[in-house]
């Protein structure tokens, strides 16, 4: 399915809803108007409804992250999204931001995602994984495995996703014990003054 360009698609609706209110104060264009307003409706809608997660995917998957994050600046609304669209939004987001190292950001829009909803169990997984990526640096490895067991309990049907699954649970089996500790206590201590 072609995906419209956001500024192409508000050019449409702005023709058609105004065309259609045009042609229904011509003689007997009232009937004729709806020609145009009923596409438009549905254009308008479909923006309310999906936003621009579309193009915007398309833009991640191309690894353009400025225009990807261009084009979610022109969602207008994310709250009227439909409920899963919402979390892909902030998905999306969460994706931008990890790639540009901004963890902080990143850790806080895949919570939303996970509270809003996901569309797919492999979605629900990923973020799982990187939830759990972001507890073992931090040395919270409990919480890196349940996040882990989560991740597993999801429906996930990508290999990539399953194989990504049992890879990180490999690497955090393979931490010691006691070098948690050692690396927890370590951060505990204060710096000394110069």
């Amino acid at each position: 399915m072609p995906i419209i360009p956001i500024k192409l698609r508000f050019l449409l609706i702005a023709v058609l809803l105004i065309g259609g209110i045009i042609v229904s104060f011509m003689p007997y264009g009232l009937a004729w108007s709806w020609l145009l307003l009923i596409p438009g409706i549905v254009l308008l809608a479909g923006y309310f409804m999906f936003g621009t997660l579309a193009s915007a995917s398309k833009a991640v998957q191309m690894n353009d992250l400025d225009k990807a994050e261009e084009q979610l600046k022109w969602t207008w609304k994310p709250n009227w999204m439909l409920k899963m669209n919402r979390g892909v939004y902030h998905f999306l987001l969460g994706s931008i931001s990890m790639n540009r190292r901004d963890m902080t950001s990143a850790e806080t829009h895949m919570q939303n995602a996970l509270t809003v909803g996901m569309p797919t169990g492999d979605y629900t997984a990923q973020i799982y994984l990187f939830l759990a990526q972001m507890a073992a640096t931090k040395n919270k490895m409990q919480v890196a495995k349940n996040y882990i067991k989560e991740a597993k309990a999801c429906d996930v049907s990508e290999p990539q996703v399953k194989d990504a699954i049992k890879q990180l649970e490999k690497q955090i089996k393979m931490v010691p014990k006691g070098h948690q500790r050692m690396q927890a206590h370590r951060m505990r201590r204060p710096s000394r003054p110069r």
